[in-house]
């Protein structure tokens, strides 16, 4: 292998994998299928998107109906979101606020437990937030 096609194979995986993986779970603020609701306190604001379709994997998610959630702040500055490698269908679903034990938001569906921490976020959520801030 050259020198040449192994700079554009080391630049491609990490767009292909871009592509394929956090594409479909860009959130788009002003999708009007999306629904926002607060919490109580008002310190936080979630969101449920729908899986866009950017790839053939992400149109059969789509037909699915899966869906991720997405969770703001009071002033509407994204924060994280679930996994995008566990999707599901929100239909019914708890959420933990934070408190004294934990710095995260905890949410146990049916499909997938998991959670979106505050203070220190995933990796496909600082990937999200600074493509979300281009």
């Amino acid at each position: 292998m050259t020198f040449k096609r192994f700079i554009i194979a080391l630049l491609s995986i990490p767009l292909i994998a871009y592509w394929l993986i956090l594409s479909p779970v860009i959130p788009n603020y002003t999708d009007e299928y999306t629904y926002h609701w607060n919490s109580k306190d008002g310190k936080w604001k979630f969101s449920i998107y729908h899986i866009s379709v950017t790839t053939p994997i992400s149109f059969i998610q789509f037909w699915q109906e899966k869906k991720y959630l997405v969770l703001y702040n009071s002033k509407d500055e994204y924060i994280g979101q679930t996994t995008p490698f566990c999707l599901q269908s929100f239909m019914d679903f708890n959420i933990l606020l934070p408190n004294r034990s934990h710095n995260s938001i905890w949410f146990l569906p049916d499909e997938c437990d998991y959670s979106i921490p505050i203070d220190k976020p995933n990796w496909w959520s600082r990937i999200i937030k600074f493509r979300l801030s281009l």
